[in-house]
């Protein structure tokens, strides 16, 4: 399973300021300062290239700041991912397995980004993306492009839209350099609410 990229700015009818990235990067490092949780439900739509197919899935989004996310796709998916200080895991209907960078493939490569992205100081990630932002309707919408050979094997964009409270996220696009695309738009946005430190971590195997 992979996540997705991002279209350029102008399919979005915004303006893109590129000079304007450091104030918007300090208006999301304030509005999320306070966020302790953040949880999301979400509908990913996977729309894969050569085979001109879309692929639906469900899930939620949780988010324990710093450093914690955990990625669930309901059935029939039925894969959970968790990311942390520890690494990355996975759990399907076959166990539990911690996952290494050549299993994880492209996911691995963009899953600890996506956890700066959607819940940390974005900041972090201009070393090794360039990044824009633009205006839409009271709400940012931040594309990284990356600079590391590394991560741009795998991935051509990323982009974040946030909501019109800016510690809230609204979608999520990853374009894949082999032109496969991921949308995923969230809802139900909470934050803070309580969450049991063994729920963001994957069960033992």
């Amino acid at each position: 399973m992979s996540l997705g990229a991002v279209l350029g700015t102008t399919l979005w009818g915004t303006r893109a300021r590129a000079d304007g990235v450091e104030e918007a990067l300090k208006r999301l490092v304030a509005a999320r300062r306070p966020i302790k949780t953040m949880q999301a439900s979400f509908r990913q739509k996977r729309l894969i290239g050569l085979l001109a197919a879309a692929v639906e899935s469900k899930g939620q989004l949780t988010i324990v700041r710093p450093d914690r996310l955990r990625w669930e796709l309901y059935p029939p998916d039925g894969v959970t991912y968790w990311i942390g200080p520890e690494g990355l895991a996975m759990a399907n209907q076959d166990g539990v397995a911690k996952v290494g960078k050549s299993a994880a493939g492209r996911f691995a490569t963009v899953l600890s980004d996506l956890l700066v992205m959607l819940g940390g100081d974005m900041g972090k990630l201009r070393k090794r993306y360039e990044l824009t932002v633009a205006d839409k309707e009271g709400r940012l919408v931040l594309t990284a492009k990356p600079k590391s050979k590394k991560v741009a094997k795998h991935i051509a964009k990323l982009r974040m839209e946030t909501g019109t409270k800016l510690w809230q996220i609204k979608r999520v696009e990853i374009f894949e350099t082999n032109g496969d695309q991921s949308i995923i738009d969230f809802d139900r946005v909470a934050k803070d609410r309580p969450i049991k430190p063994a729920f963001m971590k994957p069960p033992k195997a």
